[in-house]
């Protein structure tokens, strides 16, 4: 009886097991089934099959799908808060992707081009409350043309000078009221109702970046006319795919799975490999896309990618780590840094499993995790493929192990009298003459926005130094050569990182796959941190030939972004210029100052 019943039950399986086999190769794979409002696309494999991919062109963050839980949290005394419902536009801020897309290259004029139904002469002027958070000085500053206008052709600041200053001559051109008058200079132009107006009465207001008005970083997305239904793929830095790997799922599993130890999922801080134990770890398992006709095993064959909704990882750095306790879902960032992709709930009995977006916030000294979703993403169904980005040495250990904070860096224990970098994240960057101490977070921005690089994928040009015995090529958003020793550090955290230095040392030129496999953005940022510590701490005990004391306050400053400008053994106030004739190491030491007096007192 027994015996009868075991062979029934065998019969049984083999049945189901054969079945499943030609059904597998006899059909093709289904395709992942896209939510409302988010368009997908049919990409062709190099044998032919249809494999699915969002439709970037035709997505936008306004018409993203919106986020299932709302929220708040507290950053430097601001509060950002997010609603169930909001779609990213509403809770995003420029900051918080600008490394991902740069939108602060962009202008409304750049804008207009592409959103088709904005028309800057109907937009009110009160939807765009960055213009109206600017000085007199500053707008007669960075928007061409408008200083030299008499005050009363600008109908706004007419309006805003005839209640705040009713004596003033506004048959005047702007910039001579403004050099006549301080307090004039520092009126904002929101200290009046602006409601009658349109972002057209300030005349070529749409040629400005929006890197140039004051505040830019904290303005939320959709508070930029037309910027939340730009495309993703429009903005300056196109959101696009990472890599190229699709995997097929072969199987999905339930919270009944405790122990899983060969991952694909993880996150940018924690590695992209992070083992699930002692706790449920719903799962799905992938494959090669065997069934399109590729008979050779891949590394991700049998791999497992975790659900985020029950396993949490590593995630965030600098000041904002600590934000959500450090930890967000486990997942993948195929689509690069704007947003992380999860796995939420893998279901057996219907075999499809759900995915979702999850997004983060940014500051000038950090991040913090990927932790605000879930946004609803793709559904896919058992046997569809799915992109999983770029995939590597990461399979074998983390692709990157950070330093326990981000934002700490370390200084040579040989050196003596060593001066302290002040990496405090509180609201107070400005420099005081005789201070041997500057805000590295904020130095390290100000040399950035100078760079104006913003691109981690970046490659560069191939050059030698030093009678060619050092040679290397360019990388990420800061142009690091791959000789230098910042950069070596944290290439050498990766698998295979020697290997790939010596390979930029014969000129190889990596593609954006390898760039973030081996330097990713993280690393980038601990690489360029590191070197700016460094230089503080060496400059702060050389003797300023001007002032015939150690470089302090602005002079430190503008002594820290020469030596990245030209070297640490550049020449203090040099007019030697780069090979491009753009700047001498004076005058860029004098532009970074001044972008950290604007920008960063006070942050």
């Amino acid at each position: 009886m027994k015996i009868g019943r075991f062979l029934a039950v065998t019969c049984l399986s083999l049945c189901v097991v054969i079945f499943s086999w030609f059904s597998f190769y006899l059909a093709p794979p289904s395709i992942a089934q896209n939510q409302p409002n988010l368009p997908t696309r049919l990409t062709a494999s190099s044998t032919g099959a249809q494999l699915s991919l969002p439709d970037w062109q035709r997505i936008s963050f306004a018409t993203m799908p919106p986020i299932q839980k709302g929220a708040s949290i507290n950053i430097d005394g601001k509060e950002r808060k997010w609603e169930a419902g909001d779609t990213p536009d509403k809770y995003l801020s420029l900051s918080d992707i600008e490394d991902a897309l740069q939108p602060s290259l962009l202008s409304l004029d750049s804008i207009t081009k592409t959103v088709s139904n904005l028309n800057l002469k109907t937009v009110p002027l009160i939807s765009f409350p960055l213009l109206g958070q600017q000085t007199l000085q500053n707008l007669a500053d960075i928007v061409p043309n408008l200083g030299q206008a008499n005050a009363a052709q600008i109908k706004p600041i007419a309006a805003l000078l005839k209640t705040q200053a009713p004596q003033t001559n506004i048959d005047t051109p702007l910039s001579n009221l403004l050099a006549q008058n301080q307090t004039l200079a520092e009126l904002k132009l929101n200290q009046t109702d602006l409601s009658s107006y349109t972002v057209e009465d300030i005349p070529n207001v749409d040629a400005v970046q929006l890197s140039n008005f004051s505040g830019w970083q904290n303005t939320l997305i959709y508070k930029v006319p037309g910027l939340g239904a730009l495309p993703l793929t429009e903005f300056p830095i196109p959101l696009s795919e990472l890599g190229n790997t699709f995997a097929r799922i072969d199987f999905i599993w339930g919270k009944a799975e405790k122990r899983r130890q060969r991952t694909i999922s993880g996150s940018d801080v924690a590695g992209f490999s992070v083992p699930c134990s002692d706790q449920e770890c719903p799962y799905i398992e992938l494959d090669d896309l065997e069934n399109l006709g590729r008979r050779k095993g891949r590394e991700f064959e049998g791999r497992s990618w975790i659900s985020g909704k029950y396993q949490q990882v590593e995630g965030g750095w600098g000041c904002l780590e600590g934000v959500n306790g450090g930890k967000e879902p486990t997942g993948r960032l195929p689509f690069g840094s704007a947003f992380k992709v999860v796995v939420m709930e893998p279901d057996e009995k219907t075999d499809t499993v759900d995915t979702a977006l999850f997004f983060r916030f940014k500051n000038i000294c950090g991040a913090t995790p990927y932790f605000m979703g879930p946004v609803p993403f793709l559904t896919y169904k058992l046997n569809a493929p799915i992109f999983i980005g770029t995939l590597g040495s990461e399979l074998s250990q983390n692709t990157y192990t950070p330093k326990p904070n981000s934002s700490e860096v370390s200084t040579n224990a040989s050196k003596t009298n060593t001066v302290p970098v002040n990496n405090s994240t509180q609201p107070n960057c400005e420099l005081n003459q005789g201070s041997q101490t500057a805000n590295l977070m904020a130095l390290a921005k100000s040399i950035a926005d100078t760079e104006n690089n913003g691109n981690y994928n970046d490659v560069g040009a191939y050059a030698c130094t030093d009678d060619e015995s050092n040679c290397g090529v360019s990388l990420g958003k800061y142009k690091f050569l791959s000789y230098d020793k910042y950069t070596q550090e944290q290439i050498q955290k990766a698998n295979g990182g020697q290997d790939f230095l010596a390979k930029l040392s014969q000129g190889y030129r990596p593609n954006d796959a390898e760039v973030f496999q081996f330097f990713p953005p993280l690393a980038q940022e601990d690489a360029f941190q590191n070197s700016i510590a460094d230089k503080i701490n060496s400059t702060s005990q050389e003797i300023d030939p001007v002032t015939k004391k150690p470089f302090s306050g602005a002079r430190l400053v503008e002594r820290v972004a020469q030596k990245y400008f030209g070297g640490d053994s550049s020449i203090v106030d040099s007019d030697a210029k780069d090979v491009f004739g753009r700047l001498s190491i004076k005058n860029y030491g004098e532009d970074v100052l001044s972008k950290y007096n604007q920008n960063y007192q006070g942050c």
